[in-house]
C-alpha cells in the first residue's frame, strides 16, 4: 500500500468532514440573521459541531493505521471492527461469504472510508447494542453494514445521518460502486456498497466535493 497515497485520502477526508461542518454552522448563522433571540441557540450548535469534529480527528487518528494488502481486504476489515468496538464498546461481527479476486489495494482504500464513514453514522445516531459487517465476494463484492439500533424512515431521505450518507455515496461514486440504505423506525439500519464488475479510482479534478458545492450554493442563495 503506497502510504503517501493513503496519507493524502485521509486527508481529504478530514477537510471535506471540517469543511462540511463549517458551512453548516455558517448557513444556520446566516439563517438567523438579525434576530438576536437565536443566538444562544446557534452557539449551542456550534459548541455541538466542535465536540462532534473533535471526535471525528479522533476517528481520524484511530484508523489510520488500517492497512490493507493485495490479497484480501479481511483482514484490514477486522482491524476496523475492532477498533469501532473499542472506541464504542459495541460488539461487532465480521462474516464472509463467497469467492472472488481480490480487490485493488486502491479500491480497498475507499471501500474502508465507506465502511468507516457508515460505522460513524451508527456511532452517532443509531443507539444500536451490536454491528455487524456482512461481505459477499464475487464477480461484483458486497458490503453491507447492519446494526439494531433505533433505525429511521428511508424514505423520506434526510434522516438523522444524510449528511453522512452523502459522503458515503460521492466516496462510492469514485470507484463506480452504489450505496443502498435500508431503515424503518425501531428495525435498525443497513448501509450496503455494492462494487461493479471490475471497480477502478477514478482521478478527480477537484478536491471539492458535490456536497460542499451544494452547501456553497445554499448559502450564496441566502441573504
Amino acid at each position: 500500500m503506497n502510504e503517501v497515497y493513503e496519507r493524502e485520502n485521509w486527508t481529504q477526508w478530514l477537510a471535506e468532514k471540517e469543511t462540511q461542518a463549517f458551512l453548516q454552522s455558517l448557513q444556520g448563522m446566516a439563517a438567523q440573521r438579525g434576530q438576536p433571540d437565536k443566538l444562544t441557540s446557534i452557539l449551542d450548535e456550534l459548541d455541538a459541531g466542535v465536540r462532534e469534529s473533535i471526535n471525528d480527528v479522533r476517528e481520524l487518528l484511530v484508523h489510520f493505521r488500517t492497512r490493507t494488502n493485495t490479497d484480501d481486504i479481511e483482514q484490514a476489515l477486522q482491524e476496523t471492527l475492532q477498533k469501532f468496538q473499542h472506541q464504542t464498546g459495541l460488539p461487532t461481527h465480521l462474516k464472509v461469504q463467497g469467492e472472488g479476486l481480490p480487490l485493488p489495494p486502491d479500491v480497498q482504500v475507499q471501500v474502508l472510508h465507506v465502511l468507516q464513514e457508515a460505522l460513524s453514522n451508527v456511532r452517532k445516531h443509531a443507539s444500536a447494542s451490536k454491528v455487524e459487517l456482512e461481505v459477499h465476494k464475487g464477480v461484483q463484492w458486497r458490503f453491507m453494514v447492519r446494526d439494531d439500533g433505533i433505525g429511521f424512515d428511508a424514505r423520506q431521505g434526510r434522516g438523522p445521518s444524510h449528511v453522512g450518507m452523502k459522503i458515503m455515496r460521492e466516496r462510492a461514486s469514485g470507484i463506480g460502486a452504489q450505496v443502498e440504505i435500508i431503515s424503518r423506525p425501531g428495525q435498525g439500519t443497513t448501509a450496503s456498497l455494492r462494487l461493479p464488475t471490475h471497480p477502478v479510482v477514478k482521478s478527480s479534478g477537484t478536491a471539492i466535493t458535490g456536497l460542499e458545492l451544494e452547501s456553497l450554493a445554499g448559502l450564496m442563495r441566502i441573504h
